[in-house]
């Protein structure tokens, strides 16, 4: 047995005893989890996810990417057959860019480079989840939310434009695998998949949310662990809030890392191009609001102060680093393998 099976084996056994013995703390937690799920991830991604999905087990796929699939040539350096996943991925909701780029993968559509390069930046909380329950319902402004949503494309974009010098360009012509579907063969796969991954989110968000419940994870630190609780109901200033949902949180990353072991892509970098977009998404924002401001006062909250290291529960601190840990590693073995 390797050392590392053994070191996961005890910080599970740890998390699983911790469950136990905080048993209410973590009901209450899962239940909140649960209730977010429902009142928000569920109702507002199934039905897009159903739609895309759809879209790209069919010749629909072929229509949209004939039409407008130059500016994957010309922007970002891949093939045609590449927008309908990066457009969808962008405006869809967090997992969509990343399910879709899989779908590519699988059928053969795109190449693991291509892949790569797509899982780097096909990344954003989507207009339903940025301008709808964070703009208009958290912060009680529509033009908050667009500003938000906007500055997170910008950010994804540029980042796809910069990757797109890191292959030699070539000629792309117009190509497609996917085999003419029946619509209702298409419809029944495409509810298959969306359900599975909307249930595969809202187990994380339940998990996530009964370790906040048990460990009381500081609001200024829950942005970066599960960003649906922590940016909804919470105030920041509109650009550390931009930074926050660019990264997206490690729950989210932790639904994508059976998607970014495919692609024989290792966590560490998936996870670079998310605080580099994080950072972007600052910026962009800063920009964006010098050109049009908005006199909104929850945007200038200032009452957040630094995070102290006392003011984090150490116990979770490092059960968050130890677990980081464990699943870099265990990306690692799946390369070697594959």
């Amino acid at each position: 047995m390797k050392r590392k099976d053994v070191f996961s084996f005890i910080i599970l056994i740890t998390v699983a005893g911790v469950l136990i013995i905080f048993s209410k703390e973590a009901r209450a937690g899962a239940l909140e989890g649960l209730t977010l799920s429902q009142n928000t991830i569920i109702p507002s991604l199934t039905p897009l996810l159903i739609i895309f999905f759809i879209i790209m087990k069919t010749s629909a796929k072929d229509v949209i990417a004939k039409a407008f699939g130059f500016i994957s040539v010309y922007a970002f350096n891949l093939p045609q057959v590449t927008f309908p996943a990066i457009f969808f991925g962008l405006i869809g909701g967090y997992p969509t860019g990343a399910l879709l780029t899989n779908e590519l993968f699988i059928k053969g559509e795109i190449d693991e480079k291509q892949a790569q390069r797509l899982l780097r930046f096909n990344f954003c909380g989507g207009c339903g989840f940025i301008i709808t329950a964070v703009g208009a319902a958290t912060l009680g402004s529509t033009r908050a939310g667009v500003i938000l949503f906007l500055s997170n494309v910008i950010s994804s974009v540029i980042i796809g434009i910069i990757l797109s010098f890191s292959e030699k360009r070539k000629q792309q012509s117009y190509y497609s695998y996917t085999e003419e579907t029946a619509f209702g063969d298409a419809l029944t796969a495409a509810t298959d998949s969306a359900i599975k991954s909307v249930l595969n989110i809202t187990a994380f968000i339940i998990l996530f949310s009964a370790i906040n419940k048990i460990f009381s994870i500081p609001k200024e630190l829950m942005p970066f662990i599960e960003i649906t609780g922590g940016v909804c109901g919470a105030s920041y200033p509109l650009p550390q809030l931009s930074a926050y949902l660019s990264f997206g949180g490690f729950c989210i990353h932790f639904q994508l890392l059976s998607v970014i072991a495919r692609a024989k892509m290792k966590y560490y970098d998936f996870l670079f191009f998310r605080i580099l977009g994080g950072l972007l998404s600052y910026c962009v924002t800063k920009l964006l609001l010098s050109v049009i401001p908005i006199d909104v006062s929850v945007f200038s909250n200032t009452s957040i102060g630094v995070v102290q290291f006392s003011s984090v529960n150490i116990a979770l601190s490092i059960l968050m680093i130890i677990g980081c840990f464990v699943i870099i590693m265990d990306i690692s073995s799946k390369k070697k393998i594959i």
